[in-house]
């Protein structure tokens, strides 16, 4: 059976009350009824048709505006679909009826019995006999109204496929279902069923993507797998519109679009669910928020968060690791959408969003574990021995080890305080570590000076020191030494290390100098926390030390800062990564640094 559309026809719209015009020409032979052998012409309706499909003695029409239209004669299976819910048949109408429910049709495809729609939302419409379990819908009997197939609901259909008594849907995603009469294996499911009654997926297809489905000889199925090279026919159909395929290629892109939407929102759901099980790191509930928080306890039964002040420093430190996994698997999916051309907005707007979600509870969380540390760090006072004093006795040698041991224990207690890491977006926390070792330094200092004058007043139990005044410079002088110890004593091989383990990680398509400059920033950063202090010169500086002694200090960070950066250059040459000699070899003020 031929039919050919005449080119004359103009696509608007008419009213069904308006005047038929020719719709195609017709011959051949009809299901085995009969044959026509000259052309005739059909003129039945007041518009265009897409597509036409023929049963024994009716003929299903697809028009231009997305309608679907029958008319002739069927009395066994259904397929005019002008019944209605009742289930009330129409076995008759000798001029075309529009068919209900339907709208926005883009395919329609028959069978022996029965007729299969596809709407451009994706969504599959079936009537007729259900004998064989073509319909789809768990159903033997026949439909007389076209029925939405809801096994599919959650499914975007972009392409149908109907052979005789066999159904095939095709999703945006490249999933192949298939129900209805299995004789032959035609639908190639695994258990070998008779009959399908649903949409079932076919297993063997799941480990790649199908971009179309043909059927060869009414008996052969074919599914071209997705490739780079087909990425713009991904869905497509075989006919080919008469605006070139445009209107097509639009609706393809489309499916494209709400298929890579739905992925990042299923991927984005069950990450979401995962943050909200970590329940650290959440928004502070201020009185003025207790709308949204009723909103989020309709919406959910949001469990109760656990105060991140009280609870034990290893799960807000688990808690970052589950943050950080989150943040990169959110980045490792955006990057993959950035590769794509034609990746939607939409798609990376919902992943940057979620990515700054999990970034901000990291931050919190840091901030949390840093000010932790300062407050464990700074509670140790409470066990310094030297601090309960059980009478009032004046001996030297008793007042000399209680501040040997106070100082001591001072000492130890700053060192703890500056070895925490600080975020360096956390300001307030570094700057309570800052005042705290302030506060700590000039206990020190007025420690050394107290056991100055304890052992100037007691010449009797320090001999070497009688008619010698107490030396007031040297406790300002050890801060000063302890601050240069530091310096002395941090390792550039293991921050190198450290570093290149996190970068290694988190490496995607980052260069070697890059990494290099990262590096060169983590150890100037480091270099400054540790001379932090050293930047409020009225509060850490001592009027009876000269000033020279607070620049050398000054000059031999900026020293370090320069040989270390000529050490990293090192390091990486010895790992075989060639860099850039120029990173890291300029001062803050731009100037280029003189090679010695």
């Amino acid at each position: 059976l031929v039919v050919v559309h005449p080119s004359t026809c103009q696509h608007r719209p008419f009213s069904v009350m308006a005047q038929a015009q020719n719709n195609f020409f017709l011959w051949g032979a009809w299901r085995g009824k009969g044959r026509i052998t000259k052309p005739f012409v059909t003129k039945k309706w007041p518009g265009t048709f897409k597509k036409v499909v023929f049963g024994e003695s009716c003929v299903i029409g697809l028009t231009e505006t997305g309608k679907v239209v029958s008319w002739g004669k069927d009395s066994k299976t259904g397929c005019l679909g002008l019944g209605d819910d009742s289930g009330t048949p129409v076995t008759n109408s000798d001029s075309p009826q529009e068919v209900p429910k339907l709208k926005d049709v883009m395919d329609i495809q028959m069978g022996l019995e029965h007729v299969v729609v596809l709407t451009s939302g994706g969504e599959v419409y079936v009537w007729g006999s259900g004998a064989k379990g073509q319909l789809g819908t768990g159903r033997l009997d026949t439909l007389y109204a076209p029925l939405k197939v809801e096994a599919l609901t959650n499914e975007q259909i972009v392409q149908i496929l109907v052979v005789r008594n066999s159904t095939f849907a095709l999703s945006s995603n490249g999933t192949v279902f298939a129900w209805g009469d299995n004789q032959d294996n035609i639908l190639g499911l695994e258990d070998g069923k008779a009959v399908e009654e649903w949409p079932t997926k076919l297993t063997p297809l799941q480990e790649t993507r199908v971009r179309k489905l043909e059927v060869f000889d009414g008996k052969t199925i074919v599914a071209h797998i997705r490739g780079a090279e087909s990425e713009t026919n991904f869905g497509r159909y075989e006919t080919v519109p008469e605006d070139g395929g445009q209107g097509e290629k639009e609706e393809i892109d489309i499916f494209k679009g709400i298929d890579e939407m739905r992925e990042v929102m299923t991927k984005t759901q069950e990450w979401w669910n995962h943050l909200l099980n970590i329940k650290h790191g959440e928004p502070c509930e201020l009185p003025e928020d207790v709308d949204v928080q009723a909103m989020q306890v309709e919406s959910s039964a949001k469990p109760t968060s656990p105060d991140d002040s009280e609870v034990e420093v290893e799960r807000l430190h688990r808690a970052e690791r589950h943050l950080d996994a989150l943040v990169h698997a959110a980045r490792r999916e955006l990057r993959e959408l950035q590769k794509s051309h034609g990746s939607r907005k939409n798609s990376r707007f919902i992943l940057c969003m979620f990515i700054d979600e999990c970034r901000l509870r990291r931050e919190k969380v840091k901030r949390t574990i840093a000010a932790r540390r300062l407050k464990d760090a700074k509670a140790r006072s409470d066990k310094i021995s030297a601090y309960s004093v059980k009478d009032f006795s004046s001996k030297a040698e008793e007042s000399i080890n209680r501040l040997t041991e106070d100082r001591k224990k001072l000492a130890e207690m700053r060192d703890a305080v500056q070895a925490i890491v600080i975020p360096s977006s956390d300001v307030l926390s570094e700057q309570l570590q800052v005042t705290l070792l302030e506060c700590l330094e000039c206990k020190l200092q007025l420690l050394s000076t107290q056991l100055q004058l304890v052992k100037a007043r007691n010449p009797d139990v320090f001999p070497q020191l009688e008619h010698r005044d107490p030396n007031l410079m040297l406790p300002a002088l050890e801060i000063i030494k302890a601050r240069w110890d530091s310096l002395k004593h941090f390792s550039l091989y293991a921050l190198y290390m450290e570093e290149s383990e996190k970068f290694d990680k988190q490496k995607q398509g980052i260069d070697d100098n890059t990494h290099l400059a990262y590096l060169v920033k983590a150890s100037n950063a480091k270099i400054d926390t540790m001379l932090q202090i050293d930047k409020e010169p009225r509060l850490s500086h001592d009027s009876q030390v000269p000033g020279l002694c607070y620049d050398l200090l000054r000059e031999n960070a900026e020293l370090r800062k320069m040989a270390n950066t000529y050490q990293l250059h090192v390091l990486m040459l010895y790992n075989g990564r060639d860099t850039d000699p120029s990173i890291g070899m300029t001062q803050a003020d731009g100037q280029a640094v003189t090679t010695v």
